[in-house]
C-alpha cells in the first residue's frame, strides 16, 4: 500500500544503485511467498535503508498480490541536446562509466533506448560525439542482436575496457517524442550514424 518512487529510491540505494526508475506494485514481478513484513511504507527518500522508513508491521490486511517491486537505474544518457539523446553511461560496481564505440551500431542503440523506455533508436554516435566522459570505460565490443531487454545482456568484452579511451565514447539518439532534438543532432557530422532500420 502507498508504495511510491521515494520508497523505491531507498531500496535501490540500499542495493548499491543511484536511484529508482520506477516503483511497481500489484506483484509486477510475480507473487512472493512467506511472511509479509512491511505495510504502508512511507520513506522521505533520504533514508539509507528501507527499514529506516516509517512503516506498519501489522500486515494482516496484505496479500502477496500486493507485493512491491522496483526497477533501479543502471543506464543513462548524458550531455545530449534533449533527454532522448546523449552519451551512454552505465552504472556498474558503484560507479558510472561509459561504453566504447568499438563495434557500436544501431542494434546496440536500439537496446539502450528500449531499456530507458525511450522507444527505438533513430541513430547512434561514436567518437565522443556528446563529449568525452569521465570515470571508467566499462564496456567495449558490445554486440546486441537488438532484441535484448538491457545492454548488459548483449555480448561484450570484459567489464573495465582497457583498450578504449573516452575519445571513443558511444552515444544514441532515441525516437521518443524528440523531433527537434533529432534534427539538431543530424546537423552535426562528426561521429553520427543514422539508419531507417526498425
Amino acid at each position: 500500500d502507498r508504495w511510491d518512487k521515494q520508497d523505491a529510491d531507498v531500496v535501490c540505494r540500499q542495493l548499491g544503485y543511484p536511484e529508482a526508475v520506477s516503483a511497481l506494485g500489484l506483484a509486477s514481478f510475480g507473487q512472493g511467498s512467506g511472511s509479509i513484513l512491511l505495510d504502508d511504507v512511507k520513506c522521505s527518500g533520504s533514508e539509507s535503508r528501507l527499514q529506516s522508513c516509517v512503516y506498519d508491521s501489522h500486515t494482516s490486511d496484505c496479500s502477496h498480490s500486493e507485493d512491491a517491486g522496483v526497477i533501479c537505474q543502471t543506464l543513462r544518457l548524458v550531455n545530449g541536446t534533449c533527454p532522448h539523446s546523449g552519451r551512454v553511461e552505465i552504472f556498474y560496481n558503484g560507479q558510472w562509466g561509459t561504453v566504447c564505440d568499438d563495434q557500436w551500431g544501431l542494434h546496440d542503440a536500439k537496446v539502450v533506448c528500449r531499456q530507458l523506455g525511450l522507444g527505438s533508436a533513430s541513430s547512434y554516435t561514436t567518437s565522443a560525439h556528446y563529449g568525452a566522459g569521465t570515470g571508467p570505460v566499462w564496456l567495449s565490443r558490445v554486440g546486441c542482436s537488438g532484441s535484448e531487454s538491457k545492454l548488459e545482456s548483449c555480448s561484450h568484452g570484459t567489464w573495465g575496457a582497457k583498450t578504449c579511451s573516452h575519445e571513443e565514447d558511444a552515444g544514441v539518439v532515441c525516437t521518443g517524442r524528440c523531433g527537434a532534438c533529432t534534427s539538431q543532432v543530424t546537423r552535426k557530422k562528426r561521429g553520427l550514424f543514422s539508419s531507417s532500420l526498425n
